[in-house]
């Protein structure tokens, strides 16, 4: 715990350690005082030379002499003593008497004059900060007694006093890092404060926002996003102490402000390595839906929704590793697709919508359930050529596990047989076996079209009492050495797909989210990105909201299963007896930010809100090591559930008596609801974060990167 005199060194910039009595400014005595609340006597001569006490104001109450030991008050609003009745009476008559001619005060004694200037503050007790023998402060966030006769005389702290007040670190995370402290701006207890007024700068411990979950409310223009640059690049600069803590942060970027400089800023957040004169590929990416000319090393989040081709040769685990990696993008497409079909209702769309085409380690040795997989494969991917989405530069094949075909011969001959002659679809079949047969002979080269014309064939052939599907399935089962049917119910669930035209076109809109030539999923390269520490944007500025939506979501469930994983592995090594290495004290921490957090976050009232990765990363992120910070201009649009566990606050204007209301149900908060919804100005907000005992008027800082020489960064893409 700092010292006295270092608190003084580091905020006042030059030592003085005289008792706050000879500092401060005395104001008043306490009239009364509870456990709770007190009233404090002051002269209008106390209240001018003291240069105003705004509503809100610390004070410091304590004996005439002894200890530096004091009760901090705040104030809430004014209180009338009992000599306020005869003093309304004096007032009064000497009103009547003036006749407005002159002020009425004038005509008083004045020892009257004296009198009547005396008047109550009421004020909350917040607590009591103790002076120990090393001359450190410990803070209670209550007082122990009190007397009727309390001899409390009252001081508005000077700026010395008042750095304690406001920086006093009462407790935080546990996290040893060598940047304790990073200045965002300065106390301010009213809009109408003069410029001369005592202020102290107010910092924040980096470490609060790790772990915790962090809640920015205020209107539009505000001031929101401003706060959150000034925190996000605090955060980065931890790794300026000490090059080894680096902590990863993502923020979705609505409006596309972090991503891209702009004259109000300069230099955008996105440039924050140049602060350090640090390389951007180690310490910034960028992702956005498409690409932009402004942002050369902007990675596009599309995948290839096709995936690679499944390897021939699957025999043992490590085959299937490999398979496995070569779905990995055509599965994560396949849960956008999901999301975009999750309003569907016809059985033909749903049943391929919710079919399972996961890699099972067990088909490994077995052929028939290796051949069943491809030709499930195949089947879907043909979907997504008929949805119109744009086929990888590989060609398709026939060729499923080692040297075999996906369609034997006994399949073409069923649907070439005479037992079709009374099927509607028979010239269908002839056709999708005369493919069959030319791929098989032509080295099992086929085309999307011609797979399209195959599959849309076999979707009419299962289902046609008047073909011969029904015999050729009873003879497949009776050779099967498993029983298994050949439509097994994966197969025919994507195949319904077929069943009609409009069934592709349910899902067409997953073309703008996919890219024939992505390498990798953008999800799993994000979560790298975190792991290496650095600061990840995601431009949402772009692109359909859905889109936006569904990206965000599929990112945050890897982030979500990443911790996870790490967590259990953490678990699993964990020695307690071994001590901490203090230079991995932020390894794995991840913070991530969330712009009009009511465009991402489940409703408060919505019915799946607790199973959602947004309300699940708020529950669980403290364990996990994930801190999340949210933005809206709508607290009652957050999760009750998430709000209870939030312990970092910063609160600006908010126009609506409602969303006061939420707010004023937490902390402290109601000690400020009329501030909250009077004053607009921008950057003017009540702090209270997890180290702090009591919340904290403040006026941010506005948020400016300087270059590597300490000027002010300016822009070089010329993006407004």
């Amino acid at each position: 715990m700092a010292t006295v005199i270092d608190d003084l060194i580091e905020s006042a910039g030059q030592p003085d350690s005289r008792p706050f009595r000879e500092r401060a400014r005395i104001v008043g005595s306490v009239y009364t005082i509870s456990y709770t609340d007190a009233i404090v006597a002051v002269y209008d001569f106390d209240r001018e030379q003291a240069g105003g006490l705004p509503k809100s104001t610390f004070l410091m109450a304590a004996k005439p002499e002894g200890d530096d030991t004091f009760i901090l008050l705040r104030i809430q609003r004014e209180a009338r003593l009992p000599s306020a009745v005869a003093n309304d009476q004096t007032r009064q008559e000497s009103i009547e008497d003036s006749g407005n001619q002159g002020h009425w005060s004038d005509r008083l004694p004045d020892w009257v004059r004296d009198k009547m200037s005396l008047h109550g503050l009421e004020c909350s007790v917040l607590g009591t900060f103790a002076i120990e023998p090393d001359g450190s402060y410990r803070y209670a966030e209550d007082i122990d007694n009190f007397y009727a006769v309390n001899q409390l005389m009252v001081w508005k702290p000077d700026a010395v006093s008042l750095d304690l007040i406001v920086n006093h670190q009462h407790r935080t995370n546990d996290i040893a890092v060598a940047r304790k402290s990073a200045k965002i701006g300065r106390t301010r207890f009213a809009a109408a404060e003069p410029s001369n007024a005592t202020k102290a700068d107010f910092r924040i411990n980096p470490t609060d926002i790790m772990k915790r979950r962090t809640a920015y409310f205020g209107m539009s223009r505000s001031g929101k996003s401003n706060g959150l640059k000034v925190v996000a690049e605090n955060i980065y600069r931890i790794r300026e102490d000490n090059p080894d803590h680096r902590v990863g942060q993502i923020i979705f970027d609505l409006s596309g402000e972090y991503a891209q400089d702009n004259y109000q800023d300069g230099m955008g957040l996105h440039r924050v390595h140049e602060t350090l004169n640090l390389p951007r590929e180690t310490e910034v990416a960028t992702y956005g839906l498409i690409p932009v000319p402004w942002d050369d090393d902007r990675k596009v989040m599309k995948l290839n929704f096709f995936g690679d081709p499944i390897p021939r040769q699957w025999q043992t685990q490590q085959d299937t590793d490999v398979v496995v990696n070569a779905l990995d993008q055509m599965l994560a497409g396949k849960e956008i697709i999901r999301g975009i079909m999750a309003n569907e209702t016809a059985r033909y769309t749903t049943a391929f919508r919710d079919a399972d085409l996961a890699v099972e380690a067990s088909s490994a040795g077995n052929m028939s359930a290796k051949t069943r997989f491809y030709r499930a494969v195949l089947a879907y991917r043909t979907a997504l050529a008929a949805a119109g989405l744009q086929p990888p530069t590989w060609q398709p094949t026939l060729q499923g596990p080692a040297q075999y075909a996906v369609f034997s011969q006994d399949l073409v001959a069923a649907l070439r047989h005479n037992d079709n002659a009374n099927s509607n679809h028979q010239t269908n079949y002839m056709q999708a076996a005369a493919i069959i047969e030319n791929s098989v002979n032509n080295q099992f080269n086929i085309t999307w079209d011609q797979l399209i014309t195959i599959f849309s064939a076999l979707a009419q052939f299962v289902d046609d009492r008047s073909s011969r599907f029904s015999r050729f399935e009873q003879d497949y089962i009776s050779q099967s050495s498993t029983q298994e049917s050949w439509a097994d119910p994966r197969f025919r669930a994507i195949l319904r797909i077929f069943e009609s035209r409009n069934g592709p076109r349910s899902f067409q809109t997953a073309q703008e989210q996919h890219d024939p030539s992505t390498a990798n999923d953008f999800a799993e390269a994000v979560v790298e990105d975190l792991r290496e520490g650095k600061l990840v944007i995601i431009d949402q500025s772009a692109g359909d909201p859905e889109q936006n939506q569904a990206a965000a979501e599929r990112v945050m469930w890897r982030i979500f299963r990443s911790q996870q994983e790490r967590f259990r592995s953490v678990l699993a090594h964990y020695d307690p007896v071994a001590p901490p290495d203090e230079d991995k004290a932020t390894e794995g921490h991840i913070i991530i930010y969330i712009e009009e957090a009511h465009n991402l976050l489940p409703r408060a009232n919505a019915r799946d809100n607790l199973t959602t990765v947004w309300a699940r990363s708020a529950k669980e992120g403290s364990k996990l090591n994930i801190g999340m910070v949210l933005a809206t201009q709508a607290p009652s649009s957050v999760m009750p559930e998430i709000l209870s566990e939030t312990d970092n606050w910063v609160l600006s204007y908010l126009n609506s008596a409602s969303e006061r209301r939420v707010v004023s149900d937490y902390m402290d908060f109601a000690d400020f609801v009329d501030q909250i919804g009077k004053v607009s100005e921008q950057g003017f907000v009540r702090i209270r974060t997890l180290s702090q005992a009591y919340t904290v008027p403040v006026q941010l800082d506005r948020f400016q990167l300087t270059d590597a020489s300490g000027q002010p960064g300016q822009p070089t893409n010329g993006q407004p």
